[in-house]
């Protein structure tokens, strides 16, 4: 049986798409402090996620086109809505988009 510490909460994290050609698709639970926010999540995510060597999460962001975020299915804008509080529960992912004409 697990025991989680009841001041932590649990987010599921996944990123998915293509950073500098090569496909990415990593996900998986990170835990946060209560209170922890969108930016506190793509902080520890590689790390928690066990990607912190390709480091998809802080990667996505510095591509010639931004990332589809979306919260519990719901889209919100980044950096704006960078200190949003997350709850137990949530699901954050980050969907790389190709661009192309």
């Amino acid at each position: 049986m697990c025991i989680r510490d009841r001041s932590n909460i649990r987010i599921t994290a996944r990123v998915v798409g293509h950073i500098d050609g090569e496909s990415v698709n990593a996900s998986g639970a990170v835990e946060l402090n209560a209170g922890g926010t969108i930016r506190d999540l793509l902080k520890q995510a590689d790390r928690a996620l066990g990607v912190k060597k390709q480091k998809p999460f802080k990667r996505a962001f510095r591509q010639g086109v931004r990332p589809v975020v979306l919260l519990n299915g719901d889209r919100i804008e980044l950096p704006e809505e960078n200190d949003r509080v997350l709850s137990d529960g949530d699901e954050v992912s980050i969907i790389l988009t190709l661009a192309g004409g």
